[in-house]
């Protein structure tokens, strides 16, 4: 199964990262990630920043196919249980993995196996 992060929201992202990151960094279920991003299956399938939160919203991107807030409930929730299974998760990505798809004005792509998430950005012809 594949899930797809448009680049257009990856900047937003990155923007605010980039300025929560200075502030500190909350840790993963006690792991101390560097700044990057987190992969989280939950409510869907999205991505966020690991920079520490503040009052506002935290800002996060969902994969186009796995969006409680656009999709029906059966297609995100099949979406997500193809993906991250029946139990919530959260895996790091490192920020260079972002900075470089958003330098390639290209989707960040995740394929997810039985045994192994990858990660890409779509080759684009010019």
């Amino acid at each position: 199964m594949r899930l797809t992060f448009p680049a257009n929201k990856l900047r937003e992202l990155l923007t605010a990262a980039e300025s929560r990151w200075p502030l500190g960094l909350r840790p993963r279920w006690g792991i101390e990630d560097p700044a990057g991003f987190w992969l989280v299956g939950d409510q869907g399938v999205y991505l966020m920043h690991n920079g520490m939160a503040t009052d506002e919203k935290q800002i996060v991107v969902y994969a186009l196919e796995c969006n409680p807030d656009s999709m029906p409930f059966d297609q995100w929730w099949a979406a997500k249980q193809a993906t991250f299974g029946g139990d919530d998760g959260c895996e790091f990505i490192d920020a260079a993995v972002v900075r470089d798809a958003i330098a390639a004005n290209s989707p960040l792509v995740f394929e997810f196996t039985e045994t192994t998430i990858s990660v890409f950005t779509e080759q684009r012809r010019h």
